[in-house]
């Protein structure tokens, strides 16, 4: 099928509704992108709170498991790859904020390199479509119901 022409007509480009969704996270208050992962690690159980302003922490969100382990998560509204220094500097963090755990989500993706770096270490990297898919699937709604939500804390 002619994406652009179809009986003369000008047709658009079907848009994928994932990637419009990535570029509004990119583009929503750094505040508003924080709390959408509070609200996440809430409704997991977890006890969770954003730090607010950036800093020189290298993390983003405070968490308290359910079994009360400490971990931190670190947010990137990025379009380009989350490379292996970031990863390197968040475990340093985990290291001297005594994290159990730690996840850094991002709305881009990860390099092979950042990806293998964080390998057989309690880091969990989300990039942007399986972030997506783990806000569907906790939270049980629609990707726009969930960036609609306007919280910030």
């Amino acid at each position: 099928m002619n994406v652009f022409k179809r009986n003369g007509q000008a047709e658009p480009v079907p848009v994928d509704p994932e990637a419009k969704t990535i570029t509004r996270m990119i583009e929503m208050p750094r505040a508003d992108f924080e709390q959408l992962v509070v609200e996440l690690y809430c409704a997991l159980g977890h006890t969770a709170r954003r730090l607010g302003a950036p800093g020189d922490r290298d993390f983003d969100i405070v968490i308290v498991s359910k079994t009360g382990q400490h971990w931190i998560a670190q947010c990137k509204q990025w379009r380009g790859a989350v490379g292996e220094s970031v990863i390197r500097e968040f475990y340093a963090a985990m290291l001297r904020e005594h994290a159990t755990q730690g996840a850094i989500i991002t709305t881009a993706r990860f390099t092979p390199k950042a990806v293998q770096w964080a390998q057989g270490k309690p880091i969990h990297l989300y990039d942007g479509p399986a972030f997506l898919q783990t806000l569907q699937r906790i939270k049980g709604a629609s990707l726009e119901s969930l960036l609609g939500h306007g919280s910030t804390g």
